[in-house]
């Protein structure tokens, strides 16, 4: 079924598996979508519908087991359309749609009804980028981080595709408490927690490691761009006017114990920021270099040492994993913003 043509235009790459990423793409409304193929069970004809509600959420019968639907459409058709969308809840009319099954990273398996056949494509790294804050704040796309941009022919227009995980998105629905944007791949259990980090200097020789789904932006920085903040912890620089909103910039080295990054003999001449959302605030981090983006396998971590050097580092480390990689606690990180900031 995957392999269907694609409605819109047949798009390839020819990228080595490490730098693309091969996704499931498929249209609602006017917005393109896409899952990671290891994320997608099994793509169906879409079953009736049993039941569902205003904001989307419904239930539908394979076999015997009863799953969750999360119908994106009622989310971005027109008021109007919604209306009508919802007069007749309890018999949704499913005919000539597909139900694409994924797993959330507790296990439970939910279907996304869509109204063409999806297709298997490649998507270059290269053409990733995040969703401008604004525009996600506006269109409410808070379930998307980033997207690709994805050129078809000369003179087109370019694909606008939204990169999402499903696990959010039920967050998002349900108002259940946040979970990360990883999904479980196919033969995955969620006893291997392998996640997505991205990996930057941290001290003399180790590296620290930051969810990749939270990362909005990465950019060099120029000292003279910072705009000082007096009377804020010294960790806190100041702020810099990021995509149109003051973005509060901390060097996190700094918060972590170690001495302040652009006071010190061997300072980077273009220390990189990392723009990325904790917890609903989005802060720009200030570190000295950006290694790589990798997959780990949590079940790998180990506790800290409780004689490291500095200590305080350890107030905000979740483990280690081999090779020096120290995995940061974003909650414990999100809540001193907040205490030393309000």
């Amino acid at each position: 079924m995957l392999n269907t043509p694609f409605p819109f235009k047949r798009l390839s790459s020819a990228g080595s598996e490490r730098d693309s990423l091969r996704v499931v793409v498929f249209a609602i409304a006017d917005y393109l979508f896409a899952l990671p193929v290891g994320a997608v069970l099994k793509v169906i004809a879409c079953p009736p519908i049993s039941s569902t509600v205003e904001s989307g959420i419904g239930m539908v019968d394979l076999g015997t087991q009863t799953i969750t639907i999360v119908d994106l459409r009622q989310k971005f058709i027109s008021q109007v359309q919604a209306q009508q969308a919802h007069q007749v809840l309890s018999a949704v009319d499913t005919s000539g749609r597909f139900l694409l099954l994924t797993q959330t990273r507790t296990g439970e398996i939910c279907g996304i009804p869509v109204d063409k056949p999806p297709a298997l494509i490649d998507i270059p790294l290269s053409a990733v980028r995040p969703v401008p804050w604004s525009y996600r704040q506006v269109a409410e796309l808070s379930c998307v981080s980033h997207m690709a941009v994805l050129s078809v022919a000369p003179n087109e227009e370019p694909l606008k595709v939204l990169l999402l995980g499903m696990s959010q998105i039920l967050a998002d629905k349900l108002g259940l408490p946040g979970t990360t944007h990883q999904t479980l791949a196919l033969g995955l259990t969620s006893g291997e927690q392998r996640q997505r980090f991205l990996r930057f200097s941290l001290g003399n020789q180790g590296s620290g490691l930051l969810p990749f789904h939270s990362l909005l932006d990465i950019f060099h920085l120029a000292s003279q761009e910072i705009s000082p903040a007096p009377a804020l912890p010294s960790w806190i620089l100041g702020f810099y006017n990021w995509q149109g909103q003051m973005l509060r910039l901390v060097d996190l080295e700094h918060l972590l114990g170690y001495a302040p990054l652009l006071k010190r003999q061997s300072r980077p001449e273009k220390p990189m920021v990392l723009v990325l959302e904790l917890q609903n605030q989005v802060i720009g981090f200030l570190v000295a270099h950006v290694y790589d983006v990798e997959w780990q396998d949590l079940q790998q971590a180990q506790s800290a040492p409780t004689d490291f050097s500095p200590n305080k580092l350890l107030n905000f480390v979740r483990g280690i994993l081999p090779g020096d990689r120290w995995i940061l606690d974003t909650r414990a990180i999100a809540q001193t913003l907040q205490w030393q900031t309000h």
